[in-house]
């Protein structure tokens, strides 16, 4: 690993994800380290794997929609990253940043973007109910109720369950096959889902999270 481009990234794209919540430094982290163990596993470029996974979110607040564009723009035109790549290592990247989205139904264009969608992945209920709930407390701050938000939440995921009835993977890391096997042994019991969710809402109800959530982050 290139220490320079750590230094880097760890002093000018990390502190942008100050301000967001669902998509901030615990998902960034989780998401590199993801990227890095699939970067070993099919022998890719650890430094592009590393940077790709820094900037995948970045976007976010400039448009919510559209963030994977955006955060691959913020990567393309990033003059310090000529240092340490070349254009093509660059446009790959991009196009990996512009692919990883979660809901996406067509391949990604390379590898490192079907490792970076993978990465992505929340296989965990608890983690998953963290930033779905604060997701959707910053896109519908009128909702009081939890029983809202937790079906909204629910339904949303539900609805990427592919054709053979499982969250899809690009990749064939077993790993990451063996998380989804668990996770979804879970998160298809909604009884039990929902218990998570309902303590998790409850707990950022408790601590002022959800008031923070609504006038200080800026992630959606």
């Amino acid at each position: 690993m290139n220490q320079e481009l750590i230094k880097y990234i760890e002093q000018n794209i990390f502190p942008k994800y100050e301000r967001f919540y669902s998509h901030g430094m615990i998902h960034i982290e989780n998401v590199i380290k993801n990227a890095m163990m699939l970067a070993d596993f099919y022998n890719l470029d650890k430094n592009m794997a590393y940077t790709m996974a820094a900037y995948h979110d970045v976007g976010l607040s400039i448009n919510r929609d559209k963030h994977e564009f955006e955060s691959g723009k913020i990567l393309e035109n990033d003059i310090e990253l000529k240092k340490f790549f070349t254009l093509e290592q660059i446009q790959i990247m991009k196009e990996a940043v512009e692919d990883h989205r979660g809901s996406r139904k067509i391949s990604p264009r390379n590898i490192y973007g079907k490792v970076l969608s993978d990465s992505d992945r929340d296989f965990d209920v608890e983690i998953l109910a963290k930033r779905q709930l604060g997701t959707s407390i910053k896109n519908y701050p009128d909702i009081k109720d939890f029983e809202d938000h937790f079906e909204r939440c629910y339904s949303y995921i539900m609805k990427r369950i592919n054709e053979t009835g499982h969250f899809n993977l690009w990749t064939n890391n077993p790993i990451l096959i063996e998380r989804r096997v668990k996770f979804e042994k879970d998160y298809f019991n909604k009884e039990y889902t929902e218990l998570i969710y309902r303590k998790e809402f409850e707990r950022i109800s408790k601590d002022g999270t959800i008031e923070k959530i609504k006038n200080y982050y800026e992630d959606y």
